[in-house]
C-alpha cells in the first residue's frame, strides 16, 4: 500500500500501536497536541515534537532563517499551549545541508533564542547532522501543567459552545501572496498577512488561562485549519459540531485581499491552517468565567458554533440556516501534494 492512500493519521495510528512499555508513568501517550507523563503527583510533563523541512513548511525564498528558528520553538509552544500548560525546555536537532554558510546557521539560532527568550524558554542540547538536500529544523519542546489544569481534546460534550481566540485566514492570505507576487494589494493589508504567516504568536498565554480557568473541556491549536481542529475534537469526543459560519472571524485585510484576488475569505479561515490561535470547547453555564477570564487579559476571542451528537456530523451553518457537511480539510502530508 501506498503512503498516500494510507494518510499521514491513518499512518500515525498504525505506527504507534504498542508502543509503551511502562503505562504506569503515561497519562496520555499519542493521540493529543502534547504527551502527558506522571512525573510527580502535583506536576505533570508535557512533551511534543515539530519538525520543518525546508520547501515543505517553509521557503527562504520568503522568509529569513531568524523567521524559521523563531517559527520553529513557536509551532511547539503553540501544542503545550492547546492542553494548558506553561513551556519550559526545548532540543533543538538540525539537518544542514552544505550549501549554508555559519553566517546562515548564526541567524537561523538568533531566531530560535530569541523565540525561546519571548516564550520563557531554555534551550538545553539538541543534535547536527548533514542533510543531503533540504534544510531541517526539529524542537523537541517540554513544559508542565498542573494535574487539574490540563485540557485534552477528548472531553468535549453535546451542547458545549466553541470558541476561538484571534482572526483566522491571515496565515493562508499571507502564503497566497508569496505564491503569487504579482498581485496587487494594499501594503497594509499585504504586511498583516505576511507578517501572520512568517512569525506567528503561540497563544501560550490564553492557553495557560483556559486550564486555569478548568472549565474548558477540550482544547486544540490552530496549526492545520479549524476544519481539520475541530475534526480532531470531534473524532477523540465521539461527538458533532456546527459552525456558523457568519461568526467565524475574518479579519477585514484578509477579506480584502480575497476580494482582490477572488479567493473565498472564509476557505482560509476554515482550512487555511497555521493561524496558531486556539479552538476550545465550554459548557453554557461557564461561558460568563471564560468571557471574564479573556477580557481580563487582553485576549480576543469569538463564539462560532457549538458541539452536536456524533450521529449529526461535522457541518458548516450557513447565514440562510442552510446545512453544509464538511470533510477533513487539514493539511495531510501524504495525500496533499504540496504544503507550500
Amino acid at each position: 500500500m501506498e503512503l498516500s492512500t494510507l494518510g499521514e493519521f491513518n499512518l500515525i495510528n498504525l505506527m504507534t500501536r504498542d508502543i509503551v512499555t511502562n503505562p504506569a508513568e503515561v497519562v496520555k501517550g499519542v493521540g493529543d497536541d502534547a504527551a502527558v507523563l506522571k512525573v510527580s503527583p502535583n506536576k505533570w510533563l508535557l512533551f511534543t515534537t515539530d519538525m520543518l523541512i525546508e520547501n515543505v513548511h517553509f521557503s527562504l525564498s520568503w522568509a529569513s532563517f531568524f523567521q524559521v528558528g523563531a517559527k520553529a520553538i513557536t509551532v511547539n509552544v503553540s501544542d503545550i499551549a492547546a492542553m494548558g500548560g506553561k513551556a519550559a525546555h526545548a532540543l533543538v536537532s538540525l539537518g544542514l545541508p552544505e550549501r549554508l554558510s555559519v553566517e546562515n546557521i548564526e541567524e537561523l539560532y538568533a531566531g530560535l533564542r530569541q523565540a525561546a527568550l519571548d516564550y520563557n524558554i531554555n534551550i538545553v542540547g539538541g543534535d547536527v547532522v548533514k542533510s543531503p538536500a533540504p534544510l531541517i529544523i526539529n524542537v523537541a519542546l517540554l513544559g508542565l501543567v498542573d494535574p487539574e489544569h490540563i485540557v485534552y481534546r477528548s472531553m468535549a460534550q453535546p451542547g458545549n459552545l466553541i470558541y476561538v481566540t484571534g482572526y483566522l485566514g491571515k496565515s493562508a492570505a499571507g502564503l497566497y501572496l508569496y505564491q503569487n507576487p504579482g498581485v496587487q494589494v494594499p501594503e497594509s493589508a499585504r504586511g498583516l498577512v505576511c507578517n501572520a504567516f512568517l512569525c506567528p504568536r503561540a497563544q501560550s498565554k490564553a492557553g495557560r488561562l483556559l486550564g486555569e480557568s478548568r472549565v474548558v473541556s477540550a482544547m486544540e491549536d490552530i496549526s492545520d485549519g479549524l476544519l481539520a481542529e475541530l475534526d480532531k475534537i470531534c473524532q477523540a469526543s465521539k461527538v458533532g459540531c456546527r459552525i456558523w459560519l457568519k461568526d467565524v472571524p475574518v479579519a477585514e485585510e484578509v477579506r480584502l485581499i480575497a476580494s482582490l484576488t477572488k479567493n473565498d475569505p472564509f476557505k482560509w479561515a476554515l482550512s487555511g491552517g497555521e493561524d496558531f490561535e486556539l479552538v476550545f470547547t465550554v459548557a453554557p453555564q461557564d461561558t460568563i468565567k471564560i468571557q471574564e477570564t479573556l477580557n481580563q487579559a487582553g485576549v480576543r476571542y469569538h463564539l462560532i458554533g457549538e458541539i452536536v451528537p456524533a450521529a449529526q456530523g461535522m457541518a458548516v451553518e450557513l447565514p440562510d440556516r442552510t446545512l453544509l457537511s464538511v470533510p477533513f480539510e487539514g493539511y495531510d502530508h501524504f495525500t496533499c501534494k504540496e504544503k507550500l
